[in-house]
Order: C-alpha cells, then sequence, then structure tokens
C-alpha cells in the first residue's frame, strides 16, 4: 500500500510528466487543509489533469483512487517498474482505457477491503476422513470445540515426493483437511505469497520466548465461539486469490509498448557482429556445400 505523505513534505514538490505517458504520483494534500479535516488522497492538480487527458469533465477524485488500483495490479505496469517501486515513487500513466481500470480497481478494491464479508470459495472440508457440509460442521463445532481448532502451524499436503508441497491440500490440523484449492488461488501474491500462504504463516499458536505471552488464534473474537468460522475464513481468502487472478488476467495493457533505447540498439548491433568460431565455421561449410 502506498501511504500519503505529511503535506509540508509536499509542499515544495510539483509532479513530473514521464515523456508524455506519465505522471510522478503525487498523494499530497493541501498545505492549507486543517490536520483535523478530512483530506482527498488525490490532488485538485491530478484531478484536472485526468480530466484534461481523458477530455471528460466527470471523472472524480473517487474514479482516479480507483483507476490507479487498478493500473497498479496491471501485469506489464508491474513488470516495467518492479526496481522503482523499491526505491522511487511510481508513475502513473494514462492508460487508453481509463474506464476498465476504474471498474476493475473498484472491484479489486472492494474484494481486498471485504475480505472478511466476501464470497467463499467451494472447498471440500473434510474431518476425520469424512466430508462435512456447512449445517454438519457448525453442529460439529458446538459439540467437538477441538475439530477445527489450530494446534500447531496448518501445514500444505505431502506430494508425490513426500514433501509438504502440495497447494491443493490444507491441513488445518490432524483432523482437518481443506481439499481441491485450485492452483489460480495461488497466482494472486502479494509480498511473494498468495492469501492463503499468509494464513498459514501468520495464523498459528505462538508464544514469546522472552516473555512467555502465547498468541493463541483460536481465540480471536471472529472464531473463538464457532471455531468453523476459521474454514469459512480461508475458503474466503482462497475466493480472493481466484478472484483476483481473473480480474487482472481480463486488463488490457496499461503502458505502450517500451522503446529501445541507444544503449539496447548498441548492444544489438554488437551481438550481430561478433560471432563465435564455430558459428563462423559452420557459415562457411554451409557456402562451401553451396558452391
Amino acid at each position: 500500500m502506498i501511504a500519503a505523505k505529511h503535506a509540508e513534505e509536499h509542499a515544495a514538490k510539483q509532479p513530473t510528466f514521464t515523456d508524455g505517458r506519465g505522471f510522478a504520483l503525487d498523494l499530497g494534500a493541501a498545505a492549507e487543509a486543517p490536520e483535523d479535516a478530512d483530506r482527498d488522497n488525490i490532488t485538485d492538480w491530478c484531478l484536472n489533469k485526468f480530466r484534461s487527458h481523458y477530455g471528460d469533465s466527470s471523472i472524480t477524485k473517487d474514479d482516479i483512487w480507483e483507476y490507479m488500483y487498478g493500473v497498479m495490479h496491471a501485469p506489464d505496469w508491474r513488470e516495467r517498474y518492479r526496481y522503482d517501486l523499491q526505491r522511487n515513487r511510481p508513475h502513473i500513466p494514462f492508460a487508453p482505457d481509463f474506464e476498465t481500470f476504474r471498474r476493475v480497481g473498484r472491484e479489486l478494491m472492494d474484494l481486498h477491503i471485504g475480505y472478511e464479508t466476501c464470497a467463499e470459495l467451494d472447498l471440500e472440508c473434510r474431518l476425520d476422513g469424512e466430508k462435512v457440509t456447512d449445517d454438519t460442521a457448525t453442529a460439529t463445532a458446538v459439540q467437538d470445540l477441538s475439530a477445527f481448532r489450530i494446534r500447531k502451524a496448518m501445514r500444505w499436503g505431502r506430494g508425490s515426493s513426500g514433501r509438504r508441497d502440495d497447494r491443493t491440500v490444507l491441513e488445518v490440523n490432524e483432523r482437518c483437511w481443506l481439499v481441491g484449492i485450485p492452483q489460480e488461488a495461488h497466482e494472486y501474491r502479494i509480498s511473494g505469497r498468495s492469501p492463503l500462504e499468509w494464513a498459514v504463516t501468520s495464523i498459528q499458536v505462538k508464544q514469546n520466548k522472552s516473555s512467555g505471552i502465547v498468541e493463541d488464534p483460536n481465540g480471536w473474537h471472529v472464531w473463538a465461539g464457532e471455531s468453523y468460522n476459521l474454514i469459512r475464513h480461508l475458503r474466503r481468502l482462497a475466493f480472493i486469490g481466484v478472484k483476483s487472478a481473473e480480474l487482472i488476467a481480463g486488463l488490457p495493457p496499461s503502458l505502450p509498448p517500451e522503446e529501445p533505447t541507444k544503449s539496447d540498439l548498441r548492444k544489438t548491433r554488437y551481438s550481430m557482429r561478433v560471432r563465435s568460431p564455430q558459428t563462423t565455421r559452420e557459415s562457411n561449410q554451409s557456402r562451401i556445400h553451396a558452391e
């Protein structure tokens, strides 16, 4: 996520265009806005640039925010600016299709913000080797509190090699399994991990060595009273992964093709001139045979 910086840090900074195709993102609010006032994270300058470029005075600051969220998920944008994102402010292009990126950006925002209430992916839950439905599982959770509790770190299923690398199966505990997780659930990644992978890493019983304090997710209010809610949560994370990947795959290019630099052209010409002895020998032999 990109955090909005304090207004005073941006007061003397003016965003710059990048070869006519985009501009340096500035999320600063107006310097004169009161500290306790609500602020837009899109400046009036930015709003006017978008309206002027697309010739649409109905574009709002919320539209731009949604558009940016869509662009920042575009595969071509993430590839081109993958190094800039680590050390510089990102550049937002004026993509040819503003509305598609705005619409997809809004869908992604709603999906990611509503991760606790979104739809669940239809994954099979097995308890003691038997498939359970939502109704029977809820009743079981009341009678058997340990059925869906976390005892140690969740693990992936065993693959053909015997290693825990089968990501179609998730072992919640030694009695409970989620089965049939599709590959698409792992394609959308945040800092190198899918939503489900983050859950496997973070939702586990931990004890601080120095203080002795135990962090037990079984006591979290979301599923403390009904342990089966943990399964629902994991299904929602799987749905977020699948749906996000689907939305992102449908995005058009956000950037024009990158023009080769002078350095790239020099390297190409040099590689065409330099040939290995083996290549030269084969070329001469082909010429002799032809004669």
